[in-house]
This record gives structure tokens, C-alpha cells and sequence, in this order.
């Protein structure tokens, strides 16, 4: 019979149809689907069930290889859709090729109960031809019902071609509506104006979602360039990068946009509409990336975000960053950190600041190097805890205030050199002419104790010792005074001198005793009596011990 008819692919005569798709599960996976031809097929289900519909190729652009995964695979045909193609074996017409979709308008919802209609529906009932499609489909069944439109709005008695395409009427695709409702925008502190203007809000009041910027501290303590900053915030761009209400609607314009969309609301457009050229990538989740028409690109990832480099990364930035974490930051960094700022690098930190260098096994050196000065206040308490030594060098003065008590405990010596140069009374108000001196001070009382060894002082020219009332030195064992020079006493007052044991004196040379008035007591043994007062044990243990 194929010799008598002829019937080879291209000997034997074209015949086109155009159908409507009413299955799309291709057991093969190769993107076929079953297709119902018009005048070739009854709508009759009946007579003629979707299950014996014969299963048609489509074809793909010269762009897709359909080979090994390659290209854009499966086809994209749905459940209802109207089709147009032709039929390899012309005379059986059993091997349909279907070489392009038709858009239009559709008029009525899907029917379950005639061919040229999407089969899928749970009202089929037992005993049906059609009992494989007796399902709730996901996605359909195709057109949709006027009570159960897409998630982007589109319904009965509109075109087919996606209405962000369409210009002002992409305003009411529903990932346009959902964008514009969720943008970031307006001061956290206050109510948003722009709500319900906008977006479709309907909320009474809505206070602001811009995104907070931080702020420097405000040193006024310690720095006199001190700057009090008011926190700020940014806006989330407009979607689009124009207003709902924009007078001149520049953008999306047909036949300008072309836009993809996929069943569950993936959207790709290519916007090359005059003055409103973008590129907008969405996930149906609404994470989406767009490229507005002045070469802006924003990124909104609703949910987490993930990225991975096998490699080096190189970022430049020729402007300002902002960078706003409601959560924690951990930055782990297995190599060296290297940070270099050429302008004022500031830190504002609202609660505990914890830093530990030589984390590692084998521990750490901190090095800083200051060009300037250090100023810090502290309102509470500093604690620290060294192991090992303190070299501390201070090219000039240091001064230290503490209006309560301070505490040294020294379990070694105490070494305090005071060698510096000469100061004038300019140069040092303070102490005035100083050549090296130390200067201790005492509103009360100043104590020197050895638990054990020897109190030493030596001056290297004279030494002072000064009371302003009583002065008491006192050894509780032997004391040895030695003069190397003149030794001078000069008693303004009377003189009590007591010896409980023996006196011994010693003089090289002569002895002069010069008494100015009065009487010279003295007593010998055996007692004499020289004066008009005895001088007796009474007069003589007259002292204070």
C-alpha cells in the first residue's frame, strides 16, 4: 500500500493541520504530545478518546540541537493549546509534527467533556474513557476558569500574550503587584506615604521599610572632631525603575518586551522598549535580578543566598557600600587579613567587644603603631592580666590623675629614676625649674616600711628632713649616725636627751660648751649639787619614752 500511494516523507504530498494539544505526559520523555486535528478528528470522546490520539513531534528551532540534553528541552506545550503542524506519513496521518503554537483569545474556560479541550478534570466519572485525566491537575487545567485565574491575573477573554508585555497593563500582572507591595522604601521611624499611592496597599497605616545605614560614634569625650550622626536609611529602587503612576509609562511596551513565563510563574523579560531597556530575571518565590534601563542592577533573594568561588575574587567598588545584617556575621579567614584604609576608620559598638590574638597553637603578637595620639575614656573598670614583661619608654611628660586610692604590690624591687633634663617655669608649670627631681606629696599621712633589710636614703648633696609638728625617730634596736663632716644640732627649743644604759663619747679634739644664760646642771658621781635644782633622777626621767 505505501508503494501504490506513494508513501515516502516529501513524495508524498504536504497536508498541514491545526489542533489543539490534549496531552503532554510522553511516556518517551522526548516532548512529544497528543494532539486533536481539526477536521481530521471528532471532538466526539466517545468515539475518539484522548488516549488514542496519535503522539506528535515538535519541532525545535534551528537553535536547539535536541540531542543529548542539549538546548532547550522538553518542549513547552500545555494542555490546550492550539497548534499547527503536519503529518509525516500524509496518507495514514498517524505521525503529526507540530511546527509552531497560536496565540489568541481565549473565550471560554476548559470543558472536560469534549475533545479540543485540556482532558484534565476530577469530574470525570467511573467508567469514563477519560478516567486517566480524573485528576486535580497543578498547573490547569487550560484556559483557566474566571475563578481560578493564574497567580499573574491573566483570565478569560484576554490575550494570550503576557500582559507584562502590554505597557500601563503590566501594572497588573501579579509579580509586578507583589513587587511594588513588598519594595523596601521610607524611613522605619515614620508612616509611609507612598503606601496605597504606590502599591496596593490598603493598610490604614504603614510605617516605613527602608534599610537603616549605620552610624560613627560620637567621641565628644575624646576627640574635639567629634560628629553627632542621624541614622539615615536607603530605598529598595523602584521595579522597573519607574513609578506606577509614571505620567510618561516608558517601559514594557508592545511589541517591545519579550517576556517568558512558565507555568509556576518563573519570568524572564527582555525589555527593549525606547528609554526603558531592561533585563529582569524572577523566581517564582519572588527572588528576582533586574538591570534597569540606566545600567542599575538590584538583587532581591527572598530566602537564603549561597555563594561559592573555587578561585580568587576581585570586587571594585567606585562609590559607597552600605551593609545592613539583622542576624549575626562570622567571617572565618584561613589566610593572612589585610586591610588598608586611607581615609577615618571608625567603630561603633553597642554591646561587649572580645578580641583573642594567638587563637592558634601557636600563638600571636600584637604590633600597633600610633602617628598621632590616643585618646580613650573608660566608664568602667580595666582589668588586665600580663605574663611576661612591660617596657614602656615615654619620649616626654606623663601625667596621671586617680581620685581614689592606688594600689601597688611589687613581689620584686621598685626602681625609680628621676634623670631627666632641666625644665622652665614655662616648660613646666607645674614643678617649676626641674633637674631630675621626685616629688612626693601626702595630704596626710606618707609611710616607708621593710618587713625586713635596710630603709635606705642618699642624697646626692643635701637631705632635708622637715615636720611641720613633733618629729619621732625611733630605733628598736642600736642606732649609728656617722658625719663625715660637720655635724650640726640646733635645738630651738629645750633638748631631752636620755641614755637608759651606759654613754659613750668620744671627741678627738676639744670640746667647747657655750651656755648662753642659766645655770649649768650637771651631775657626776658622786652626786654634787651645783644649782638650785638637783639634777636627780626625777629631772632627768622627765621625758617621754
Amino acid at each position: 500500500m505505501a508503494e501504490q500511494h506513494g508513501y515516502f516523507m516529501g513524495q508524498d504530498g504536504f497536508v498541514w493541520f491545526v489542533g489543539v494539544v490534549e496531552d503532554r505526559d510522553d511516556p518517551e520523555r522526548i516532548g512529544r504530545v497528543r494532539v486533536r486535528c481539526l477536521g481530521f478528528h471528532t471532538e466526539d470522546l466517545d468515539k475518539l478518546p484522548t488516549a488514542d490520539l496519535p503522539w506528535a513531534h515538535v519541532m525545535h528551532p534551528v537553535t536547539d540541537p535536541s540531542m543529548h540534553g542539549m538546548g532547550n528541552t522538553p518542549s513547552f506545550l500545555v494542555e490546550g493549546a492550539w497548534v499547527v503542524g503536519f503529518f509525516r506519513d500524509a496518507y495514514e496521518k498517524q505521525q503529526p509534527v507540530i511546527i509552531g503554537s497560536l496565540p489568541g483569545t481565549p473565550a471560554k474556560a476548559a470543558t472536560h467533556t469534549t475533545g479540543f479541550n485540556d482532558p484534565r478534570s476530577p469530574l470525570h466519572p467511573d467508567g469514563s474513557k477519560q478516567l486517566p485525566y480524573a485528576r486535580t491537575p497543578k498547573y490547569g487545567p487550560y484556559p483557566l476558569a474566571e475563578d481560578q485565574p493564574r497567580h499573574s491575573g491573566h483570565a478569560i477573554g484576554e490575550s494570550d500574550t503576557n500582559r507584562l508585555a502590554q505597557g500601563e497593563v503590566s501594572e497588573e500582572h501579579g509579580s509586578l503587584i507583589r513587587r511594588r507591595l513588598m519594595r523596601m522604601r521610607g524611613d522605619p521611624e515614620k508612616e509611609d506615604s507612598t503606601a496605597g499611592k504606590d502599591d496596593t496597599s490598603t493598610e490604614d497605616i504603614v510605617y516605613g521599610t527602608g534599610i537603616p545605614i549605620a552610624t560613627q560614634p560620637y567621641l565628644k569625650q575624646t576627640s574635639t572632631a567629634a560628629v553627632q550622626e542621624t541614622r539615615e536609611w536607603w530605598d529598595e529602587p523602584d521595579p522597573k525603575g519607574i513609578k506606577k503612576y509614571a505620567a510618561a509609562y516608558a517601559s514594557g511596551q508592545y511589541p517591545y518586551n519579550h517576556v517568558y513565563e512558565s507555568e509556576s510563574g518563573h519570568i524572564h523579560e527582555i525589555d527593549d522598549t525606547k528609554g526603558g531597556e531592561r533585563l529582569y530575571k524572577q523566581h517564582m518565590s519572588g527572588t528576582f535580578e533586574e538591570i534597569h534601563p540606566d545600567g542599575a542592577k538590584v538583587v532581591k533573594i527572598l530566602g537564603n543566598n549561597y555563594e561559592i568561588i573555587v578561585g580568587d575574587s576581585n570586587v571594585a567598588i567606585f562609590g559607597d557600600v552600605n551593609i545592613t545584617t539583622t542576624g549575626t556575621v562570622r567571617e572565618l579567614i584561613k589566610g593572612d587579613y589585610i586591610l588598608e584604609v586611607e581615609g577615618n576608620y571608625t567603630q561603633k559598638i553597642h554591646k561587649n567587644h572580645r578580641v583573642k590574638i594567638g587563637a592558634g597553637t601557636s600563638g600571636g603578637n600584637r604590633e600597633e603603631e600610633i602617628r598621632g595620639n590616643h585618646a580613650s575614656q573608660i566608664n568602667g573598670d580595666v582589668k588586665s592580666r600580663i605574663t611576661g614583661n612591660i617596657d614602656t619608654i615615654i619620649e616626654k611628660s606623663e601625667t596621671r590623675f586617680v581620685n581614689d586610692y592606688s594600689w601597688w604590690s611589687v613581689q620584686n624591687d621598685i626602681h625609680i629614676a628621676s634623670t631627666g633634663p632641666v625644665y622652665t617655669q614655662e616648660q613646666h608649670p607645674k614643678f617649676g625649674e626641674a633637674s631630675g627631681n621626685i616629688v612626693m606629696i601626702a595630704n596626710n599621712n606618707l609611710s616607708t616600711t621593710t618587713l625586713s633589710g635596710i630603709t635606705s636614703f642618699k642624697s646626692g648633696d643635701k637631705l632635708n628632713m622637715k615636720s611641720a609638728d613633733a618629729m619621732v625617730i625611733k630605733s628598736e634596736t642600736t642606732m649609728a649616725t656617722t658625719t663625715m663632716g660637720v655635724h650640726t644640732i640646733d635645738y630651738n627649743g629645750d633638748a631631752h636627751v636620755r641614755y637608759d644604759a651606759d654613754y659613750y663619747k668620744h671627741v678627738g679634739a676639744d670640746t667647747f660648751l657655750f651656755v648662753d644664760v642659766g645655770v649649768d646642771h650637771t651631775q657626776t658621781v658622786p652626786k654634787t649639787r651645783t644649782g638650785a635644782v638637783d639634777v636627780t633622777e626625777t629631772t632627768v626621767n622627765n621625758l617621754e619614752d
